[in-house]
């Protein structure tokens, strides 16, 4: 059995080419700056980020990613090897560059954040994701979900292979410092309201730098951290759960979209023998102690459901209109018009919200 897994990895990994930085953007382009911090090895030719090698040292960049002028939501269209790039389709970059050393990063940062009202959004890759590949798709979800405050990304070294599963494990655990510290400059770069969030294997590190500011007893880095968005999070239910214990008062608020159909957490759970991981997880009970609110997105499965979230045409339709997607996590269905959830199951603390989709999404919005 553990060869037929293998094998579904490979074919799952296998289907198109990676993605590469190139630039060559339109003058018109508009462009999305993302702040990075990467424990990636700088590659000495470019000074980019190489898709191999951990480096003890926190690098800090930036680089605008231009959007494509018929980007539609849902969709990422990238650079790849061998193929010229095209302006009108590729994310592209429009202008990189490598900060001197903190001071530069923070001060250049306080100001994309000072123009943001205070709030900045960190997001965390997941597994079997290349620097190219990561960067892209933050400023490819910036773009649809219209993210309020200053981007920032942090590029751990994944070695962006599909058999690199455990090497990436490895990686995640190796790079909490440095997310520990991207966040700190964060912070000390003037952020009032910190939305993190982190998808997949990214998801773990997340958790695992919360829980390291909690036990260094870092309460003002904390205390900044305004939500937590873990997106199909690949985490051991169990271990989610003393993670959660640690970090004490969770940021709220704390929200995980899952789903059961999510093919790649299917078989990491099937892997290590258990019936779930905290992305796909069915019985809400197991958290009823926390305050963590769960998203199921199943119906609106796309590519195998591992990222509904920026994958999913109407669901970003649906999750842009932040007023009702509040209203629902407050609790309040008043109508059955709402176009947010068809049920809500609470369990002491932890509340489970079921996505489904619904016909002529836009009148249904614009009537609330």
């Amino acid at each position: 059995m553990r060869k037929i897994v293998l094998v579904v990895l490979i074919v799952l990994g296998a289907c198109s080419p990676r993605a590469e930085l190139a630039g060559g953007a339109l003058p018109d382009a508009r462009v999305i700056p993302v702040f990075v911090g990467s424990t990636r090895v700088p590659d000495p030719a470019t000074g980019d980020f190489a898709d191999v090698g951990r480096s003890e040292t926190l690098t800090l960049g930036r680089y605008d990613v231009a959007i494509p002028p018929d980007h539609r939501p849902g969709t990422l269209t990238v650079p790849v090897p061998g193929k010229t790039p095209d302006p009108k389709h590729d994310f592209l970059l429009a202008d990189s560059r490598i900060y001197p050393g903190p001071a530069a990063f923070r001060a250049d940062l306080a100001r994309r954040i000072a123009a943001n009202h205070g709030e900045a959004v960190v997001f965390v890759h997941g597994y079997n994701t290349n620097f190219a590949e990561g960067l892209y798709r933050f400023a490819q979800m910036s773009a649809d979900f219209g993210l309020p405050g200053a981007t920032v990304h942090y590029a751990w070294p994944s070695r962006a292979q599909v058999m690199g599963y455990a090497y990436d494990q490895d990686s995640a655990l190796f790079a909490r410092d440095g997310l520990t510290a991207l966040l700190r400059m964060v912070r000390d770069a003037g952020a009032r309201r910190i939305v993190l969030v982190g998808h997949s294997m990214g998801g773990f590190l997340t958790m695992e730098a919360l829980r390291q500011l909690s036990i260094a007893g870092d309460r003002t880095t904390l205390d900044r951290i305004g939500a937590v968005i873990l997106i199909s999070p690949d985490i051991d239910t169990d271990l989610f759960r003393i993670e959660a214990h640690r970090i004490g008062r969770l940021p709220q608020p704390f929200i995980v979209f899952t789903s059961q159909s999510d093919k790649a957490l299917n078989i990491s759970a099937h892997m290590r023998g258990e019936s779930a991981r905290l992305g796909n997880l069915h019985d809400i009970s197991r958290l009823a102690d926390l305050k963590v609110t769960l998203i199921d997105t199943a119906r609106f499965d796309t590519q195998g459901g591992h990222f509904n979230v920026a994958n999913s045409p109407e669901l970003i339709r649906l999750l842009r209109n932040w007023s009702g997607l509040a209203r629902v996590l407050a609790g309040e269905q008043a109508s059955h018009r709402d176009p947010f959830a068809s049920v809500v199951l609470s369990v002491q603390n932890a509340t489970q919200i079921v996505l489904n989709p619904i016909e002529k999404i836009g009148t249904a919005i614009d009537a609330h």
